[in-house]
């Protein structure tokens, strides 16, 4: 990595209960507790910017663990500190690391953390403001979390279960790629009817995103066992391959992330797996880097 790149790590890919989840014994959480080496965290990027600054979307309650991926990814030395936070709903699994900045883990004062109205609301509730200067963001305005990143986030509304605050994806604008950072929504007829667009491919293209990190929860519908799977609606993996169909030339690249303990795409020898690299597309994996 060249200095002055600005490069996105992907540091978690789970849902917000992680792989093992807890009062799991399914075989993909067994077999991470057995073996720690797949332990799978909740979803999270990093991203370093141009100037060496380090900003991280989402704060997970294994935020430790993360930031050395992080760091170890980006070639920042052991483990890093952020310069900013930015956050995209209020969902537990995406702020419950919030508290680790305050003085009972790091410390900190002032750190800027970027959110909309709503979930910035949800922290101030909660006292866990204390840690960071609050920058309330509106939606479809580019900012620059600092002044020489080199890269722009805009926060992208999308439709889902807003019960505590509203959601937003996050394109993220580097000097050569754009990047769409997707973690949760409901549906994709919503979400695309919400932004005028008839299709998955046709919606990135309006947005000029090279690469997608798209909300890949559930591989089907009937996934849950014992849950009503409208209590925690997600569009499936193999909804959006049915409506993106095979990577084409000029196809964004796409990665799955934000993916249940019970989903059989985290098999590599599963038919499910296979059937998203036969398309062309990825699932996320921690610790890998995009450069932007």
């Amino acid at each position: 990595m060249a200095s002055g790149d600005v490069e996105l790590a992907i540091i978690g890919i789970s849902q917000d209960g992680g792989v093992p989840q807890a009062g799991c014994d399914c075989v993909n959480c067994e077999s991470a507790i057995l073996d720690p080496r797949q332990k799978l965290h909740p979803v999270s990027c990093a991203i370093r910017g141009s100037d060496g600054s380090l900003h991280l979307i989402e704060a997970t309650r294994d935020l430790a663990e993360q930031l050395s991926i992080a760091s170890r990814a980006l070639g920042m030395g052991v483990t890093s500190v952020p310069d900013t936070i930015s956050l995209t709903h209020a969902h537990l699994g995406h702020i419950d690391g919030i508290g680790q900045f305050g003085k009972e883990s790091m410390g900190l004062r002032n750190l800027p953390l970027y959110a909309s109205q709503s979930v910035t609301d949800v922290l101030y509730t909660r006292e866990a403001v204390s840690p960071f200067m609050i920058n309330v963001i509106e939606p479809g305005v580019a900012f620059s979390p600092s002044e020489s990143c080199g890269f722009t986030f805009t926060m992208v509304p999308v439709p889902h279960r807003d019960e505590f605050s509203d959601t937003h994806a996050i394109l993220v604008e580097g000097p050569r790629s754009n990047l769409l950072f997707l973690p949760d929504h409901d549906e994709w007829s919503q979400t695309l009817e919400f932004h005028g667009c008839v299709g998955i491919k046709q919606w990135l293209a309006s947005m000029g995103v090279d690469f997608a990190l798209l909300d890949g929860t559930f591989w089907d519908k009937g996934e849950l066992i014992g849950r009503d799977i409208r209590e925690v609606p997600h569009p499936s993996i193999s909804e959006t391959l049915e409506m993106i169909g095979d990577r084409e030339d000029g196809d964004p690249e796409v990665n799955f992330i934000h993916i249940n303990h019970t989903n059989p795409v985290l098999d590599r020898e599963s038919i499910q797996y296979k059937d998203v690299i036969s398309r062309g597309w990825s699932i996320g994996m921690q610790g890998t880097s995009i450069s932007l």
